[in-house]
């Protein structure tokens, strides 16, 4: 498919971001799966270990709650290795809603359809935190040789 599509999620913070999804089928945990100063994903047992979150729209289907989420998160775009917005499956829990409030991060919820299998990493990702709109041109397949 190479034509745009969109989904109607639920907006939760308020905003507009754009960038390549980093997909995981796991909920994270900003509280310890992600490296403030990298930005990279550091459970050595997480689906994306390895990967790095800065800059990309992150894609699960639900994050693992926190108390101190929103320091991480906050933190993390005080080091430019944020994800730029966040969009999930389920709500997210409301430290890490709180974490981008403060740092201006755009996360959308409860789509129409589950996000985690109808956005592939790498494909180029608008959020709409404001209308609660995910907008989604897929990746181009590589060619064979």
């Amino acid at each position: 498919m190479s034509d745009r599509y969109r989904i109607t999620a639920r907006g939760v913070v308020r905003g507009k971001a754009s960038g390549p999804a980093l997909v995981s089928s796991e909920g994270i945990s900003f509280l310890g799966d992600l490296d403030i100063g990298t930005g990279r994903v550091v459970n050595r047992t997480h689906q994306i270990e390895g990967r790095r979150v800065a800059g990309t729209v992150l894609v699960l289907p639900h994050s693992v709650g926190s108390a101190g989420a929103w320091r991480f998160l906050y933190q993390m775009q005080v080091h430019g290795t944020h994800p730029v917005a966040i969009v999930q499956n389920s709500l997210p829990d409301s430290s890490l809603v709180q974490g981008a409030i403060l740092g201006g991060i755009p996360i959308v919820c409860e789509p129409e359809v589950d996000v985690t299998t109808s956005i592939r990493s790498g494909d180029m990702v608008d959020v709409d935190g404001d209308a609660g709109l995910v907008t989604v041109r897929p990746a181009v397949p590589a060619e064979s040789p």
